[in-house]
């Protein structure tokens, strides 16, 4: 098979674009895991009420049920429920944020005191979870109707 010249120069350009194409998404993909992830409630603990500052959700037997009521059937009570102990979210860096006046507090069996999280609203409609003093978490604002229902 003979190319002339300009097939030979337009083999060389495809190659150099997929050479650069393979290094790009390799790069990425490098990136995106090495941020890591953690649920903001463990799964090891049986969350048997969620207080917030709008309303509480609360484990009647099996069922969940919200006072007041947020519109939202037992299922979707669940769903929001299974949400902090299942998804994971991105951990960030120490942040230095002031206390927030949105707090969720996890009630759960195996602790006599409430888990406290700060939801944290930042300038870019992006939103920060503060589980803890030292971990952090970012929660995008397409998750946040998951995590609280509204």
């Amino acid at each position: 098979m003979r190319l002339s010249k300009r097939g030979w120069n337009n083999v060389l350009i495809f190659g150099v674009l997929l050479i650069i194409f393979i290094f790009n998404f390799s790069q990425q993909f490098r990136l995106s895991s090495t941020i890591p992830q953690r649920t903001v409630i463990s799964s090891d603990l049986t969350i048997v009420e969620i207080e917030t500052p709008d309303y509480v959700i609360t484990r009647v037997g099996r069922n969940w049920q919200s006072k007041p009521s947020v519109g939202l059937s037992s299922n979707n009570l669940q769903q929001i429920v299974n949400n902090w102990q299942t998804v994971p979210l991105d951990t960030l860096t120490v942040q230095n944020l002031p206390t927030s006046d949105f707090i969720l507090k996890f009630f759960v069996t195996e602790q006599v005191q409430p888990i406290i999280v700060q939801l944290h609203q930042q300038q870019n409609d992006q939103y920060i979870l503060q589980v803890d003093e030292h971990t952090f978490l970012s929660l995008p604002t397409e998750k946040l109707t998951s995590f609280l229902g509204r």
